[in-house]
């Protein structure tokens, strides 16, 4: 079977970048059309409960890096983009809000790491389209960066990061295991 599918190519051409070329700017119309795209991902019993916070601000990149390892993506990126679990997830609520302690049964944190990285890959794949290139970061101190953002740490738990821009340096094919050690039939 083969395709000439335009997603299968946008996948095949996505690769992890951790050097960006610091100029490239993404204007917030370009921004949040690709993030609609992306929160159409699907999420555990619809309830999305995820939410973006895209950090632009060069100095504020700065102050992340101690959070973050001290990772160029941080502070080459044209932005970092910090998907968190809303624990509240007040729907039509504005983001980033203070607690109103109404705790919404997130479940499992688990889900909500799982409903963001569905999210993150759909924005990933999107952005690559438009094309930018991409890098997520999951080694990173959660409760640093919520210190830093100054985030609700009651209602907000920072899940994974995805770093984007125009890479400087070409992102690499990961060397993949062959699909026979992944799959098996029954």
């Amino acid at each position: 079977m083969t395709t000439n599918s335009p997603l299968e190519a946008i996948m095949n051409a996505r690769h992890s970048v951790r050097q960006y070329d610091g100029q490239t700017k993404i204007g917030r119309e370009g921004m949040a059309a690709m993030l609609q795209t992306a929160f159409l991902a699907p999420t555990a019993l619809n309830q999305q409960p995820i939410r973006a916070l895209v950090i632009e601000d060069a100095a504020l990149r700065q102050r992340l890096c101690a959070a973050t390892g001290n990772t160029s993506q941080l502070t080459t990126a044209s932005a970092v983009v910090l998907f968190v679990l809303d624990c509240e997830n007040q729907h039509q609520a504005p983001a980033f809000q203070a607690s109103q302690g109404q705790q919404f049964d997130t479940g499992d944190e688990t889900i909500g790491a799982l409903d963001a990285g569905l999210i993150a890959m759909q924005f990933m794949l999107v952005a690559k389209d438009h094309g930018f290139d991409t890098n997520t970061m999951t080694g990173f101190d959660a409760a640093g960066f919520t210190s830093i953002l100054e985030l609700d740490a009651q209602r907000y738990r920072p899940l994974l990061l995805v770093s984007i821009g125009k890479a400087a340096v070409a992102g690499k094919p990961a060397d993949h295991q062959p699909l026979a050690t992944l799959v098996d039939y029954r």
